[in-house]
């Protein structure tokens, strides 16, 4: 453990809290929003920091290549979820556009593990499309959590970018299961 693991933990630690204000957020709590707001932020600025300590001062881990987009998906996924159920917000994405991002990181998460069982190593590395979709996906609960009215054309561009990031892990699923290990085609070329 390091201090960037530590940071990821705090961020973990930070969504129940968030989403507790955001689901409670009504015409009886209006601050309640503002509070979601400013633990969101809090949220994705740990996130920045995690990433920054971690390169710059040579602390990546393998806890934390696994914590970090585990915390990022637990986040996100707690705050568009936390959206939806919302009643009190007047500006929030149309239902398809959230069911778009859940299960795109259901999606994901089961990849990873059919990877996992079928290889017996499994390798997360983010490509372009995945880090601009979350990048993307949390400028969109940021605008939404302020209210901002430009939040709907952020949603529609978060929607595609989703789309494409799941075709891309698709693929690079698909390129990972048909790599076989040295050992195993080592023993397939004595079996011939």
């Amino acid at each position: 453990m390091n201090l960037p693991n530590y940071i990821t933990i705090f961020r973990i630690f930070l969504v129940p809290v968030f989403f507790t204000f955001l689901i409670y957020f009504n015409a009886n709590h209006p601050n309640f929003r503002l509070i979601a707001l400013c633990l969101f932020s809090v949220a994705i600025l740990t996130d920045a920091l995690d990433g920054i300590i971690a390169r710059r001062y040579h602390k990546k881990t393998e806890l934390g290549t696994f914590l970090d987009p585990f915390a990022d998906k637990l986040l996100l996924l707690s705050a568009f979820l936390g959206i939806l159920m919302s009643e009190a917000l007047m500006l929030k994405p149309p239902v398809w556009v959230v069911v778009i991002i859940v299960f795109r990181d259901l999606f994901i998460i089961f990849g990873l593990v059919i990877i996992f069982l079928t290889t017996m190593r499994l390798k997360i590395q983010p490509d372009i499309f995945g880090k601009l979709t979350t990048f993307f996906q949390m400028l969109t609960v940021f605008f939404v959590l302020a209210q901002w009215k430009s939040s709907v054309i952020l949603w529609y561009l978060t929607a595609g970018l989703t789309i494409l990031s799941s075709i891309s892990y698709l693929i690079h699923g698909i390129k990972m299961l048909n790599v076989r290990p040295a050992s195993a085609r080592s023993v397939s070329k004595k079996s011939a």
